[in-house]
């Protein structure tokens, strides 16, 4: 039988505390009890065997051992830079993101963006990620930073061995082309626009930074459909053969 999965950001105690969240989760959710198993995670590669010591509805105590370090799950870390559509939209696509194997998400603000996404959504997107991470058995949660203009983001696109902007001009390089040609790159930033596409201006701006331009499909996708296409063709081309789901128990 699975094991429940909880996160725990450290795991380098013998016994951890488990956030009040987690937790609340833990107790009346899944219903654990002292003495149940558990496999904890910290979202940055490591897992650990977890053994309940304490429970009530506000805290929990695990006794930690047999930590592991987990190896990424892509032998690509993928970098998404999102023009972030409508609120109820951007859940889908954390979550659908981290479920594929996203390495980190930046939101952009770009000319056409219809939110400027601030802190307390970057804080919602960490919390569903952690809850995909879970379902999904992965050890690492995606990195999120705080909203950034398209230029910022441009300035680190040297940093990344394969840097990409979504467009759908039927002159763009089809994105399994891409991934065929630098199938042994270790890290891509791949940017998704808004819904009304990127400006002239910001096409021109990518292009000097030296981006390639990469077309996802046949037909125009809405702002998480394409980021989602983007990790699915990623976690098919450049996925690990050992990075099964692991019980560490």
């Amino acid at each position: 039988m699975r094991c429940h999965r909880l996160f725990c950001p450290d795991l380098t105690k013998p016994t951890v505390v488990l956030s009040p969240e987690e937790s609340h989760h833990a107790a009346t959710s899944l219903r654990l009890g002292v003495g149940d198993g558990v496999v904890l995670f910290d979202g940055a590669g490591s897992e650990a065997s977890g053994l309940i010591t304490r429970v009530n509805r506000k805290r929990v105590d695990v006794e930690v051992s047999n930590v592991k370090q987990a190896p990424f799950e892509l032998t690509c870390r993928l970098t998404l830079g999102v023009a972030m559509g409508r609120t109820h939209r951007q859940a889908y696509l954390v979550e659908k993101c981290t479920e594929l194997g996203v390495a980190a998400i930046w939101p952009i603000i770009a000319e056409r963006s219809t939110t400027r996404p601030g802190a307390s959504a970057v804080t919602k997107w960490e919390r569903r990620a952690v809850e995909s991470a879970k379902q999904s058995q992965r050890a690492w949660v995606p990195q999120f930073e705080a909203s950034m203009s398209l230029e910022t983001c441009l300035a680190r696109a040297g940093k990344f061995d394969v840097a990409a902007i979504a467009d759908f001009d039927r002159s763009a390089t089809p994105f399994p082309t891409i991934l065929e040609h630098k199938r042994h790159a270790k890290s891509m930033l791949v940017l998704v626009g808004p819904e009304g596409g990127w400006s002239d201006t910001e096409r021109e701006q990518a292009a000097r930074a030296g981006l390639t331009r990469i077309r996802l499909g046949p037909t125009i996708l809405r702002t998480e459909t394409a980021a989602v296409a983007v990790c699915a063709a990623v976690a098919m081309r450049l996925g690990r053969s050992d990075a099964a789901p692991s019980a560490v128990m």
